[in-house]
């Protein structure tokens, strides 16, 4: 599946749906793409071709993340469960606790 096309599923604590929007419209946060663009690119700056490539890897690690749970039977993932390196990136409404796609 492409990150364009994946789906998920926001739920809230009592497993209510929150929204669902394709992986791509989640909100990377800005310090997120300025800081893995200093990781990856040394560019404090990040010109369009950074920002966009530092985005779509970010996207990528959460799909393959969702996609290796959903592979071992795991459709509904807690948010404590996706490792904080990769959740704290997105900018994620405050009600939400589960992800399913």
């Amino acid at each position: 599946m492409s990150i364009k096309n994946m789906k998920i599923c926001l739920m809230d604590s009592n497993k209510e749906v929150v929204s669902v929007k394709r992986l791509i419209d989640l909100p990377i946060k800005e310090e997120g793409i300025i800081s893995k663009s200093i990781e990856w690119y040394n560019d404090p700056e990040p010109c369009t071709i950074h920002r966009s490539a530092v985005m779509k890897r970010i996207y990528f690690e959460l799909m393959e993340y969702l996609e290796m749970n959903k592979q071992n039977g795991i459709n509904l993932l807690p948010l404590e469960s996706i490792p904080y390196s990769l959740l704290s990136l997105f900018d994620i409404e405050g009600e939400v606790s589960f992800f399913t796609i």
